[in-house]
């Protein structure tokens, strides 16, 4: 019995430091708050409260479905989604469209040690990822 029982608590461990390491590559840093919306006709609304400082530029990915929403709490913080590096400060928000991909960029302005408070919406089809990272 103490032998099932070693092998059931080693099994759950490697469980969560598998889960544990998997999100820490397929994620973004500062993660507050997250809620799932229903809608509706299969889609769902993502809402995500993130907090980080010096964060520079995030993995390489997309969204697919609707888009989304980033609305600047506080702070600063920046995107390229209307083409070209735009920094946006309290109050102050942008939209990406939909399957654009981004992040990982090497021409990202270094924003140095500044700290940002972001609200993120997303909306997807519901089941599916909201954001499919790229290697």
């Amino acid at each position: 019995m103490k032998r099932i029982s070693n092998i059931f608590a080693l099994t759950v461990l490697s469980a969560f430091i598998y889960a544990d390491e998997e999100a820490t590559e397929q994620s973004f840093p500062g993660l507050v708050s997250s809620e799932i919306f229903n809608m509706g006709n299969g889609m769902d609304m993502h809402v995500e409260r993130r907090k980080t400082c010096s964060q520079g530029t995030v993995a390489k990915h997309f969204h697919p479905a609707a888009g989304t929403l980033v609305y600047v709490l506080d702070g600063t913080s920046q995107s390229k989604s209307t083409g070209k590096w735009k920094t946006y400060k309290d109050g102050e928000y942008w939209f990406e469209k939909s399957d654009w991909v981004h992040g990982g960029e090497s021409d990202a302005p270094d924003l140095g040690e500044v700290c940002s408070d972001i609200l993120v919406i997303r909306v997807a089809e519901s089941g599916k990822d909201h954001t499919v990272f790229i290697d």
